[in-house]
């Protein structure tokens, strides 16, 4: 038999990939980041964005009169000099700009470049360590441009949470502030402390960037988390005085944008400071060998939780890891809370008129007492453990997106199961950060004159509110997609968070405010529980996996 010869088959045309889908996730690094970086994204800027628009209204509300703003001024007289160089220069406190920049513009910048380095620390050294970073350099790509359109991305999303930001600053200062007050923020002094968030963001990140190769991602974030706590101190603390030459707090202590007063000297040197060292961690990961670090991380995981008893070991063993790494930053931040409350309030207590002044800005807490003081930390991180219940769900979800799951309903387990055994595994990881808070609060109340036991006990709040986010994430993805069940609860802690602070400074009626969920805990730091709450957190969650099952078992896998 002869075979014919004739025209070769043409193939069917191959599309080029558009500009929109690679901007999605699809043909480009970049996209992909970015796709990837949703919640974070959802998170970074309605946190910060939120807590803007918040501040300024709590601020212009509680301080409506020139006379009142005279009263922020005694604060300063009342609070040792150490703790005024720590938070900034006291400039302009009869202003919302002044008053808003000295009261949280550290937890702002600091808040944002704990987010940088987590994510700086991660985006290379992680997906090395995990292998997945080898197909990726198994493409057509050269490790420079691998790095740098990962680094391109991080810095898209912090910029973009960066405007969000100036957008709240300067649209709630004609919201809510009183332009015969000085209240008024301009467009320049809003993008002015942007970037200066953004620059102190950008320099700790870069030094996790560079220091990841090296040191692996825990290794890199531990020290540079550890060098930002230690630089920021050197304003306060005598003793750490020379290393303030090279803390880019001291150097941008001019700069308070939101009262007018600008360092853009400064505020360039901190930005080439930054690139610098973006710039070596980008020379250092295309100079060594994937994956090969010196080792410095977290001692290894016990073979009981590695996965291998059955598919809540498996689903629990991947949590631990985030949160123990959520459990180890809160119970820290509790440890340093409940070891100066104690003094905070003996401050207060000796003063009438800065009890009273306080008293106007947190209604509700007793502040004369180490318990009062410590309940009001606790609300605030409240959001942090709901936002850590969030990345729980989000852990669990990625069995799906990533394809695993096909793989995992090959063997004997059922659909609901697997959505049971994750959602289980997800609150035993909100148990597991609850317990190490727990430590960190216990520590630091046997030196802050803080009841230890109502204090350790108190901690299970932030567990049952973890707990009832896990359970509202999992019905989400089991009813609906687990493409979207970790930002929709990223949302619901972020709209109940400002429903809870936003509802007493607005006068807003007190049906809004109860919708909140943290508003019916109670005060446990104090002994004082609403067992209503705590019901209806475990509702929440024991309904959310069941939920979440019985619509697994009704929809197609994505």
């Amino acid at each position: 038999m002869a075979a014919g010869a004739g025209a070769p088959h043409i193939a069917a045309p191959i599309h080029g990939i558009t500009f929109r889908s690679r901007i999605y996730g699809f043909g480009s690094i970049y996209g992909k980041t970015i796709r990837d970086s949703r919640l974070s994204l959802i998170i970074a800027a309605g946190l910060l964005g939120g807590m803007s628009l918040v501040m300024a209204a709590g601020v212009s509300n509680i301080f409506p009169t020139p006379a009142s703003r005279l009263e922020i001024d005694k604060l300063i007289g009342s609070i040792p000099s150490s703790m005024v160089n720590l938070f900034g220069k006291p400039v302009g406190l009869g202003t919302l700009g002044g008053y808003f920049t000295w009261k949280y513009g550290a937890i702002f910048a600091m808040g944002t470049a704990l987010w940088s380095i987590m994510a700086l620390s991660g985006t290379l050294a992680g997906e090395a360590s995990r292998g997945s970073l080898d197909l990726v350099a198994s493409a057509p790509f050269g490790k420079r441009r691998i790095a740098l359109e990962k680094l391109a991305a991080h810095l898209t999303m912090l910029w973009l949470a960066l405007a969000a930001v100036a957008l709240a600053c300067a649209i709630g200062s004609r919201l809510f502030g009183d332009a015969a007050l000085g209240d008024t923020i301009l467009p320049l002094s809003a993008i002015g402390f942007a970037m200066w968030i953004g620059f102190i963001a950008m320099f700790f990140g870069g030094l996790a960037f560079a220091l990841a190769p090296l040191l692996g991602r825990s290794g890199s974030a531990g020290v540079a988390s550890a060098v930002m706590v230690l630089l920021w101190l050197a304003n306060g603390f005598d003793a750490l005085a020379p290393l303030a030459i090279v803390s880019p707090f001291h150097w941008l202590s001019g700069h308070i944008a939101l009262v007018g007063m600008y360092d853009w000297p400064a505020l360039a040197f901190t930005g080439v400071m930054a690139v610098a060292l973006l710039a070596i961690g980008i020379e250092v990961f295309a100079r060594r060998d994937l994956g090969v670090t010196a080792g410095l991380s977290m001692p290894g995981l016990p073979t009981i939780v590695l996965g291998v008893h059955g598919s809540t070991s498996r689903a629990f063993g991947e949590q631990l890891p985030r949160a123990m790494s959520w459990g180890i930053g809160l119970g820290l931040t509790g440890a340093l809370i409940a070891a100066l409350v104690g003094t905070m309030a003996d401050q207060i207590g000796k003063d009438p008129n800065l009890s009273s002044t306080f008293s106007a800005i947190f209604k509700g807490y007793d502040l004369t007492s180490a318990g009062g003081w410590l309940q009001l930390y606790v609300q605030l991180l409240l959001i942090a453990a709901g936002f850590g219940a969030a990345t729980f769900v989000s852990k669990w979800a990625s069995d799906e997106q990533d394809g695993r799951l096909e793989l995992l309903l090959a063997t004997p387990m059922a659909r609901a199961q697997w959505v049971v055994s994750g959602g289980i595994a997800a609150i035993l990881a909100a148990v597991v950060m609850t317990v190490l808070f727990a430590a960190g609060i216990g520590l630091g109340a046997a030196s802050g004159g803080v009841a230890v036991g109502d204090a350790i006990t108190g901690s299970a709040v932030l567990g049952l509110y973890a707990a009832a986010i896990v359970g509202i994430g999992v019905a989400v993805g089991g009813l609906w997609r687990t493409s979207i069940a970790a930002e929709i609860a990223a949302m619901v802690v972020l709209v109940t968070y400002l429903m809870d602070l936003v509802a007493p400074p607005l006068n807003l009626p007190d049906w809004v405010h109860q919708l909140a969920l943290t508003t019916h805990l109670g005060q446990p730091m104090v002994g004082v529980w609403d067992w209503n709450g705590v019901a209806v957190c475990l509702v929440l969650a024991v309904g959310g996996l069941l939920l979440g099952g019985w619509g697994m078992r009704r929809r197609d896998i994505a």
